[in-house]
């Protein structure tokens, strides 16, 4: 709210400067061109610089909601392990033990994978947003 000010205010104090320097009223015109001339391409690259802020964040974002789901598909892994571990699945036999571990392996190795999956979306993404934007 206060950069839309800004220009009429800055407009105003080159005015009553030109003025009272006594300058014809041509240069007074040429000055409010002038500042808006200026004032239009910072406004707008203002505005382009703060969307790509946000595009940035919204990526960030999506990069911890990756994440925060591969630490909720690694929590029942974890507790699998421990249930194999601590022999609540029955006696610790080695069979019983290779074949859990083939089975936490298998859930891993397919987590790490959805994870690799999205992470390597997320850089895709977000060139698609930026030039999207541009």
């Amino acid at each position: 709210m206060t950069t839309s000010a800004f220009p009429k205010a800055s407009t105003n104090a080159a005015n009553n400067s030109v003025e009272s320097s006594s300058v014809d009223n041509n240069n007074v015109i040429n000055n409010k061109y002038l500042l808006a001339f200026w004032y239009q391409p910072w406004a707008e690259t203002s505005n382009s610089a703060a969307k790509l802020q946000c595009i940035w964040l919204e990526t960030l974002n999506d990069a911890f909601r990756h994440e925060i789901d591969f630490l909720a598909t690694m929590a029942p892994v974890y507790s699998k392990l421990t249930h194999c571990m601590l022999g609540f699945n029955g006696p610790l036999t080695p069979e019983l033990i290779a074949s859990c571990y083939r089975q936490i392996a298998g859930d891993m190795t397919e987590a790490t994978f959805n994870r690799m999956r999205n992470v390597s979306e997320l850089n895709e993404d977000f060139k698609e947003r930026i030039w999207c934007e541009l």
